[in-house]
């Protein structure tokens, strides 16, 4: 076998061996804190506004609202093959972001720590971002109740 072929072998078995392991990175889960949302404008926070909040930043990110009831919007986010449901719990002061489940993001709890994909956590924190800084705090109450009908 020639040096060369002997180079190419080698490249494939190690491509293949690290396949895997990319495929399948994972950062540990990021578990945001209850977030205090602040006036803006002089407009006060309330529930109804924090859930217009929670639907106008997800939409504005191609999350879909699946469920919706009093002090909780469910939303479910699916690019390509991959799937992430959280539920938004809020209520007059703040909102706080959980994990539902998954698909496709290698979420597994390790030595007692959840780990996933690395995109999950960029997609939440961007998420709580929009959130607290929704276009909805500066609306009318009219506009922040229409925006809150999913």
């Amino acid at each position: 076998m020639s040096k060369r072929s002997v180079s190419l072998l080698l490249a494939a078995v190690l491509a293949a061996a690290c396949a895997p392991a990319i495929a399948g990175k994972q950062d540990p889960m990021v578990i945001p804190a209850y977030e205090k949302v602040e006036s803006t404008n002089g407009i006060a926070p309330t529930a109804a506004r924090i859930k217009a909040a929670i639907i106008h930043a997800g939409k504005s990110r191609g999350w879909t609202v699946s469920d919706s009831e009093p002090g909780k919007v469910t939303l479910r986010y699916a690019p390509r093959t991959h799937e992430v449901i959280v539920a938004v719990r809020y209520d007059a002061n703040g909102f706080k972001i959980e994990y539902v489940s998954s698909k496709e993001m290698n979420y597994e709890v390790k030595r007692g720590t959840p780990e996933i994909h690395g995109n999950y956590n960029r997609w939440i924190r961007n998420l709580a971002f929009d959130i607290q800084n929704s276009p909805v705090f500066h609306q009318p109450d009219a506009a922040a109740t229409e925006a809150a009908s999913p």
